[in-house]
């Protein structure tokens, strides 16, 4: 079980004995601790965000705890949870206190029960801040988005084996690295393996790691990614892809969590979590003899699905917005916002590729618009279907036809890279040949030449 961050503490108290007593008290606790007694000094240490949390009196020499406090949280904006400690306990104080940002009151003199349970609650709202903070890299305010969240968190507290299924691009490695990042083994690696881009004759050797000599090229012993993954999580990415012989090494290496490297005979004993990933129907596949039933029912104990993006129209302006305030900085770009017909475009889109297409789709228009306003010329959409190419073509002025708007793309395209067709194609994501074709049938004059 991996070990949660200790909270780390600051006391800033002009009396020594409150200073010692909480100071020895956190210290049995397990908590790091810093003190002084000195408000200025203590200021300046707090304001470092090096602490998690801050004891602070309010009445002392030199500096006053409420001015402290005060600029704390409005000149450094500090994220420490700062608890007030004072022997002048006025509900007004209080108030006060809480108004500028105290997270707790104490009032002297103080029980070892009452200080703990004020650090408790902290540490508390520490770990909920940093699971919120987590779960906001999943972008989205639908009702699907929420409940999705919501199973993470649940999820992500156990250590069981989790099958996560959706089509290609909605984001089954984010939520794999959610469900890490807010578990137990948050600390230890995160191994990710693409199960479909191993070479199927040396995905065993991949897996479970190799001795020396185990087969030609084998010049020295080599971990696996079982082995790299150890204590952490292990995410094995369209694991459909697997062949029956490995899925059988596979199945055993989950039940009695021992790895076998190749050309070994001794087992090795590993502790991963397993989160495994498909856009096939596995089902389907133990149907048709391709993937074995018992492995199935060992990757999939805890099973989530990621709906296509088509089925929360709802989250894409958010995700839209999202990437492009990340690309226009990026690519120190003007755009800054949608026209309302861009917004329906996007909206009425299908989105064959999920999340993946729409964040590809918002990063191209950043690097080619020059306004600040994205109109429907801006956008260039990929691998759409026919139902899909309306709103393209702009469905509310019926002025612009598909031709149209790709002469214009691979325009902009061409002006952004100087005329060069290598770097051009390659940001298209259609070679060389295909671009010169585009460009004589749409007449798109040169001005200058790779």
């Amino acid at each position: 079980m991996a070990k949660k961050k200790t909270a780390s503490t600051l006391i800033i108290d002009d009396e020594e004995s409150i200073r010692d007593g909480c100071q020895q008290i956190l210290t049995r606790l397990g908590y790091d601790v810093t003190s002084t007694g000195d408000a200025v000094s203590g200021y300046e240490m707090a304001t470092t965000g090096a602490f998690d949390m801050i004891l602070l009196d309010i009445r002392m020499p030199q500096m006053d705890g409420l001015d402290i406090l005060r600029k704390l949280k409005t000149e450094h904006n500090i994220s420490a949870k700062i608890v007030i400690i004072t022997g002048y306990g006025t509900i007004q104080l209080a108030v006060e206190a809480m108004r500028l940002g105290a997270f707790n009151f104490l009032t002297k003199p103080f029980s070892a029960d009452d200080l703990k349970k004020a650090i408790k609650d902290s540490k508390d709202k520490i770990e909920s801040t940093e699971t919120d903070n987590t779960i906001s890299m999943l972008i989205g305010n639908s009702d699907y988005m929420k409940e999705l969240k919501d199973t993470i968190k649940r999820v992500a507290k156990t250590d069981s084996t989790v099958l996560i299924t959706g089509e290609s691009g909605t984001g089954k490695e984010l939520v794999a690295r959610t469900i890490h990042s807010l578990s137990k083994r948050s600390d230890k690696p995160f191994v990710p393996v693409d199960c479909s881009s191993l070479v199927p004759n040396l995905l065993e050797s991949e897996l479970f790691g190799h001795i020396k000599g185990a087969f030609s090229g084998a010049t020295e012993n080599r971990d696996g990614r079982f082995q790299t993954a150890d204590n952490g999580t292990l995410f094995l990415d369209e694991i459909s892809n697997i062949g029956i012989d490995i899925q059988a090494k596979l199945l055993r290496v989950i039940q009695e969590q021992e790895v076998p490297r190749v050309g070994s005979s001794v087992a090795e004993k590993v502790d991963v979590r397993l989160i495994t990933a498909t856009n096939k129907d596995l089902r389907g596949e133990v149907k048709s003899g391709k993937f074995r039933e018992d492995l199935f029912y060992r990757v999939s104990v805890v099973p989530i699905h990621i709906s296509p993006l088509r089925d929360h129209r709802s989250d894409i302006l958010v995700i839209a917005q999202h990437y492009l305030d990340i690309f226009r900085e990026k690519h120190n770009s003007t755009a800054k916002r949608f026209s309302q017909e861009t917004m329906k475009s996007l909206t009425s889109y299908s989105w064959p590729g999920n999340i993946r297409e729409l964040k590809n789709t918002i990063e191209r228009l950043c690097v080619l618009c020059e306004h600040e306003e994205v109109t429907l010329s801006d956008i260039m959409y990929y691998g759409q279907d026919t139902k899909a190419k309306a709103p393209v073509i702009d469905p509310f002025s019926g002025k612009m036809t598909l031709v149209d708007v790709e002469r214009e793309h691979i325009e902009k395209a061409l002006k952004h890279f100087n005329y060069q067709i290598n770097k051009t194609a390659t940001f298209l994501g259609i070679d060389r040949k295909t671009l010169r074709t585009k460009i004589r049938t749409y007449g798109i004059e040169m001005e200058e030449k790779d």
